[in-house]
């Protein structure tokens, strides 16, 4: 067995399939398998808490503890929050002046969420990936921001707000880019829960770009079989897809869960 305390998930494209838009019943006995050994589990997501709650992911498991906004915020079991990295206002309106200069919408998570402009086509198939509603179009009022997104064609390398030096944009699998403080990102969130706890290593699980640093500093870093070339590239193991109960497989083969005859098993490359 590969000893862990503590296990972190990815939400889109790993605990949840992106056809579906369903978490398998395979990655639900497995988190309870997981909770039932004693160990802990943790979402860490570029999600907002609020996000999460609308989508139920509390009904999937005992969440230990939520990692949200790609690290910049973060939650107990109680959803009371123990790390917090706003964005500065003043780096919000300039990124919000540069979205206006070139006629995108932008989107504020922080303690409202809210669309900057009118939804366009790109965010309209961006929550349509995420299988979420449209969030309402308002004005910003220096609420705390912890995570923004851009929106722009697949593919859009963002190029044109090159020039908002504090900020990176993480491009995601549909048209978006996760927009974070630079130098921010999951791990800098697992990090500092993890010197809370005083554990000095985690497994992790996840899929696509904005999952790298979390992966690239785990123990055991596993990708689901339907994530990007980057994230594969610095995997320990590259499981199934999701809808192939990815993570099940995986956890089965690290010997953290025993085998379920429910759930057929496939080949797992390393």
């Amino acid at each position: 067995m590969v000893t862990s305390d503590i296990f972190f998930f990815d939400v889109d494209g790993t605990l949840v399939d992106p056809l579906t838009h369903s978490v398998p019943d395979s990655t639900r006995y497995a988190l309870q398998e997981l909770k039932n050994n004693g160990q802990l589990i943790c979402i860490c997501t570029g999600r907002s808490l609020d996000a999460l709650e609308d989508a139920g992911f509390d009904s999937i498991a005992k969440w230990d503890y939520y990692i949200c906004c790609n690290g910049q915020i973060s939650y107990d079991k109680h959803k009371q929050c123990i790390h917090r990295t706003p964005i500065p206002h003043d780096i919000v309106v300039s990124c919000i002046a540069k979205a206006d200069a070139l006629h995108a919408p932008l989107l504020l998570q922080g303690e409202k969420t809210i669309l900057t402009k009118e939804a366009n086509a790109h965010v309209k198939a961006a929550a349509a990936f995420f299988n979420e509603a449209i969030p309402p179009h308002s004005i910003y009022d220096d609420f705390d921001v912890y995570m923004m997104i851009a929106y722009g064609e697949v593919g859009y390398d963002y190029h044109d707000y090159n020039d908002l030096k504090a900020l990176q944009f993480i491009p995601g699998q549909s048209s978006y880019a996760d927009v974070v403080l630079k130098g921010m990102n999951k791990y800098t969130g697992i990090k500092a829960l993890l010197k809370q706890l005083n554990i000095s290593d985690y497994i992790a699980f996840g899929d696509s770009m904005n999952d790298l640093e979390m992966l690239a500093h785990a123990k055991i870093a596993v990708v689901l079989g339907n994530g990007c070339f980057e994230a594969k590239q610095i995997a320990d193991i590259v499981t199934e897809c999701v809808c192939e109960h990815g993570i099940y497989h995986a956890l089965v083969q690290m010997k953290q869960i025993k085998p379920h005859e429910s759930f057929e098993r496939r080949t797992i490359y390393e």
